[in-house]
């Protein structure tokens, strides 16, 4: 699994960290072409219930978090760092003026590349 790095300015800071969470379990399923049935029979947990910490959704239930981390043998690692001074906060509409994907397979092939 890849490194994510957490960087916002936005105020609501747990809900971005719960975000970002998700997504790197999600990768992490995706990456071990697992099923959302499969881990919720293995875990004995609920699709409602991995979906939620997928998407960063509601409170971060951490039994489900602690199943999951031993499931797939990772842990969590936390540091604090100083902000790169060079760094840009925000982002130009300009930057991002490619055509979007049609589809999920199409993406794919994109990151692939």
């Amino acid at each position: 699994m890849g490194n994510f790095y957490y960087h916002t300015t936005a105020q609501d800071h747990l809900r971005n960290f719960n975000k970002t969470l998700g997504f790197a379990l999600f990768f992490e399923r995706h990456e071990r072409h697992l099923r959302v049935w499969q881990i919720c029979k293995k875990l004995k947990i609920t699709e409602r219930e991995l979906d939620d910490i997928e998407l960063g959704r509601g409170v971060l239930k951490l039994s489900v978090l602690k199943k999951l981390l031993k499931f797939y043998n990772r842990r969590i690692e936390l540091r604090l760092v100083e902000p790169n001074p060079n760094e840009t906060t925000d982002a130009i509409p300009e930057d991002f003026n490619e055509d979007p994907c049609d589809n999920f397979e199409a993406l794919e092939e994109e990151i692939e590349d």
